[in-house]
């Protein structure tokens, strides 16, 4: 078994060091994917936010589109959907407060200018449908704006919120990937990680009320405070995905490994510095066993959240809950390799989990045997994974 995972972990190292150039190259290969510039003016008090939203979309599909469909996850946080958002085992420490609910608007869709009738597709309006003005190329763009707004739900999620933090992520129409001669439109599913998505550039900017600390997905290219708003800058070349954690808890440390700049945002975590190191040997280790991270800033986030952790484009969330200090670090430790299984190496997460979370979790066990100096042995982790598929089957076979 083990060879066979070191087989695998090879072959798809060959296409994750092709992604793994030198940093400068990103300026090359970002020139021809879409672009999304996204506004969003953040109430914090009322949990509200209004987004204006311009997709500088370029048909990289190899066929003549007539449409472009575009995933609304916020949808699936409403009330009446039918897709659960968490598991029934999870609905206490998602919702501490009760059940609370997202409501999620679309108020205009233009084309080139020109408004559309705003169309709806799949099962609870998941998907919105917008038709081109006229037949679009391959290697052709069109530009695409959207104008909506959100209500946030009091949930410990990737979209909600909890005690201590916002958190923003999949909250914007993204467009599905194309393939097989049509748009990719899988709904939402509680389970594992549900999204799949093309690389793309990211122009994100957040008003918001000027005691608040932000941490995101990308470069921070500006931040200015202007009679008691905040208003920051992101930008992201050639990524899969973008994210926002809000707070006004936050702080924040930082450190260098090798030419990534990491930074860690907590509240609660009593031994921060380990954890920040974590992330920086987490870096080095996967960049020399890899490839070197493509990206020059990588965010670790302490925040709200059910689960042990969440990988996104740049930035990890790694959950409050965790109150051991080793499950801590080895949480942050999975989520770092996720950089790069699912980050670069993209796959469609649910469909074929093996591509990103097994990869993960072996790049994790590889982790330790380069860093001996951790609480955790490679021969540690694997006994611990068999005693997590024991239980599991107990579970669900009686």
């Amino acid at each position: 078994m083990r060879k066979f995972f070191v087989f695998i972990l090879t072959f798809a190292t060959i296409f994750c060091c092709l992604a793994c150039k030198q940093k400068d190259d990103l300026n090359v290969l970002s020139k021809n994917l879409t672009t999304y510039n996204i506004k969003i003016n953040l109430d914090v008090e009322k949990k509200y936010a209004e987004v204006n939203q311009t997709i500088d979309y370029i048909n990289n599909t190899g066929s003549v589109l007539k449409t472009v469909k575009l995933h609304l996850y916020p949808q699936f946080f409403e009330e009446g959907a039918t897709e659960k958002v968490v598991p029934l085992t999870k609905l206490n420490n998602a919702y501490p407060n009760g059940m609370s609910y997202a409501n999620f608007e679309i108020n205009r869709v233009m084309v080139e200018e020109t408004d559309k009738t705003i169309v709806y597709e799949n099962e609870f309006d998941s998907i919105l449908s917008v038709e081109l003005n006229k037949s679009l190329l391959p290697e052709e763009r069109t530009e695409i704006k959207i104008n909506y707004s959100f209500t946030l739900p009091n949930c410990r999620h990737r979209f909600g919120y909890g005690e201590n933090t916002i958190n923003l992520a999949n909250f914007y129409p993204i467009v599905c990937v194309y393939e097989n001669e049509n748009f990719n439109t899988n709904g939402y599913n509680p389970n594992g990680d549900p999204f799949y998505s093309d690389m793309a550039n990211y122009c994100v900017n957040i008003t918001l009320d000027k005691q608040y600390i932000v941490a995101g997905t990308g470069k921070k290219i500006e931040e200015k405070t202007v009679d008691g708003n905040k208003y920051i800058s992101y930008y992201a070349k050639m990524v899969r995905d973008f994210a926002l954690i809000v707070s006004n808890k936050f702080e924040v440390l930082s450190a260098e490994a090798h030419s990534t700049k990491v930074e860690y945002y907590y509240f609660n975590d009593t031994h921060p510095n380990s954890s920040l190191k974590a992330g920086v040997d987490a870096i080095k280790t996967f960049n020399k066993q890899f490839g070197e991270y493509p990206y020059n800033n990588f965010t670790i986030v302490e925040t709200d959240f059910i689960y042990g952790g969440m990988e996104y484009p740049n930035l990890i969330m790694i959950s409050t809950d965790i109150e051991d200090e080793v499950d801590y670090l080895n949480v942050i430790i999975h989520e770092t390799a996720h950089q790069w299984w699912y980050g670069i190496v993209g796959n469609d997460e649910y469909k074929f989990p093996w591509l990103d979370e097994a990869l993960t979790e072996f790049s994790t066990v590889l982790f330790y045997d380069y860093n001996e100096n951790y609480q955790l042995t490679h021969a540690k982790m694997i006994e611990i994974s068999k005693e997590n598929y024991s239980l599991f089957y107990s579970v669900y076979t009686d």
